[in-house]
């Protein structure tokens, strides 16, 4: 609960107090420094979920501010490559039981009115990098198939973990095509896993066969 409790300050310190060199750093980033950067642990309560690198990390946090709040997509390259490796095994054990199975690829989405008042959805530009390494054309990329039908606060503002969970309940609605499907969600970082519990919630009652989740954070 306590390291819960400080990551979640962590991010909000990094909201309120962002940093000017973030641009410079993540500039400054080759691929071989992105290979290197610290990776995430699995989270014992999010089994499904795979987040590559430890947030803590100043290069990673100048990342995901630069991608979030000024559109900066510069690392998504060598980061898409990354997250399409991982998927990549994780298919690979599926399809030795299910040699019919299908994937989609799917962005956490936005409402409307929240795209349109930031003019993009940064976890799209994460899955277009990872679709982008997919010249086999194994997973369909749909993110008309699940949408965000009723804004929420953001995460920061929230009073606590189960008003959180509250405002997040029958957020998303899933088109019924996704029934049957493995389905990859994309996002850029979690930080309780609230948000990303409800969208695979969603989409396994809307007939999924198995949801996972992967994020360039934790």
């Amino acid at each position: 609960m306590l390291k819960s409790i400080s990551k979640l300050f962590s991010y909000i310190l990094d909201f309120v107090l962002p940093l000017r060199s973030d641009f410079s750093i993540v500039q400054g980033l080759n691929e071989e420094e992105i290979l290197s950067l610290p990776r995430s642990e699995k989270i014992p309560e999010l089994d499904w979920a795979t987040p590559l690198f430890q947030y803590k990390d100043r290069r990673v946090k100048a990342i995901i501010w630069e991608l979030k709040y000024r559109e900066n997509t510069l690392p998504l390259g060598t980061i898409g490559k990354i997250l399409y490796d991982e998927i990549l095994s994780i298919i690979s054990d599926i399809i030795l039981f299910n040699t019919n199975a299908e994937f989609l690829l799917i962005p956490i989405p936005m409402t409307e009115n929240a795209k349109v008042e930031r003019g993009y959805n940064q976890s799209e530009f994460i899955a277009k990098a990872i679709i982008e390494n997919d010249s086999q054309r194994i997973l369909l990329y749909a993110p008309q198939w699940f949408r965000k039908i009723k804004d929420t606060p953001k995460q920061s503002r929230s009073e606590s973990r189960i008003d959180r969970i509250k405002n997040l309940e029958n957020c998303f609605e899933a088109d019924p095509r996704v029934e049957g499907k493995y389905i990859f969600l994309i996002d850029d970082v979690i930080t309780t896993g609230s948000t990303l519990k409800e969208a695979r919630k969603t989409l396994l009652e809307f007939g999924a066969r198995d949801v996972f989740a992967l994020t360039i954070a934790h």
